[in-house]
């Protein structure tokens, strides 16, 4: 089997990409929750996230022909985010080319060898980002949990100074180190709740987990569903109050995340969803080259319900 390309290109997207892709989300317990919490959108300058930041007022009881008050004004409005832009390039040189020209198992060994790199690098890339802030690479790095779920900051062009309803739950302790205990993440866990509507999930750096570990080892049961479920997936996973505990090796040390997933989605251009360019000549090489785009950003539509702590003691465990 020679290595034509429009063959090549074809096998990419058949079989390679969907590959990748499903790999991709089960990488991380992160990522493989925001996949349930992907929506998409047909382009544009802005990602637009409708916000829930409130309630109606004039609900009451009544009885025969009271009067009724009617709300002027919805509590929601919406967010505007940036889409930002995600390239992993690779090549298949001339060398490479001709030592795979004689077998169809050396060319798809090839190609497959090439994916593999390709998505570990888009793994790293992409789930160490959706931590940051969204400053890194002078703003084009996604806008992750650095800045969604913190009380400072201008976060979808709202100023959290001016709204106090647009502010996550930040428990720190000024840079210092301190022991986790089940006080400060159940006073944490409640402050987020309202009723039912509860974090759903709970994401820590591996350091952060075993201190976890520790703490409720011989404790702790793993009986709900949502935990069951975290852990039929290959990860690491223990409970609190019912909700899954994971460990993310991209998550920052010593960090927390409570997360209430109903309110954080994963917006995706769909057309430029793993969207994978034609080989073509390489500028300054002799090869062929190609790139994987994805385009979208992280969005959340309710910060007061998600909330992280900080300063974690994890030196046990370095």
């Amino acid at each position: 089997m020679a290595l034509n390309y429009n063959a090549i290109d074809s096998l990419t997207r058949k079989k390679y990409i969907p590959k990748l892709v499903d790999n991709f989300f089960k990488s991380t317990p992160l990522l493989t929750k925001l996949r349930q919490r992907q929506k998409t959108y047909d382009g544009g300058p802005k990602i637009v996230q409708p916000l829930i930041y409130g309630e109606l007022q004039n609900g009451k009881s009544y009885t025969f022909y009271d009067t009724l008050t009617y709300d002027q004004t919805t509590p929601i409005t919406a967010a505007e985010f940036d889409p930002k832009n995600l390239v992993q390039p690779f090549i298949i040189s001339r060398d490479e080319e001709r030592r795979n020209n004689g077998s169809e198992t050396q060319v798809l060994s090839l190609l497959e060898s090439k994916f593999d790199i390709a998505e570990k690098t888009l793994v790293k890339m992409f789930a160490t980002q959706l931590y940051g802030d969204g400053t890194g690479n002078y703003g084009k790095d996604l806008t992750g949990l650095g800045i969604t779920v913190s009380d400072t900051g201008v976060y979808g062009g709202i100023d959290r100074s001016q709204y106090a309803w647009w502010k996550a739950r930040v428990d720190h302790n000024g840079g210092t180190a301190r022991t986790i205990t089940l006080d400060i993440m159940l006073k944490m866990f409640i402050h987020l709740s309202d009723g039912s509507d509860q974090p759903n999930l709970i994401v820590c750096d591996p350091l952060t987990w075993a201190v976890y570990h520790n703490l409720v080892q011989g404790k702790v049961q793993i009986q709900s569903k949502e935990v069951q479920e975290m852990a039929s997936y290959g990860f690491n996973t223990l409970e609190f109050r019912g909700k899954p505990v994971v460990e993310d090796p991209y998550c920052p040390a010593g960090t927390m995340y409570f997360l209430n997933l109903r309110y954080l989605n994963l917006w995706t251009d769909s057309g430029t969803n793993f969207f994978v360019t034609k080989s073509r000549q390489a500028d300054n090489m002799i090869a062929y080259k190609r790139e994987i785009l994805w385009s979208g950003n992280l969005a959340c539509s309710n910060c007061k319900r998600q909330g992280v702590i900080k300063d974690i003691d994890v030196s046990a465990w370095q």
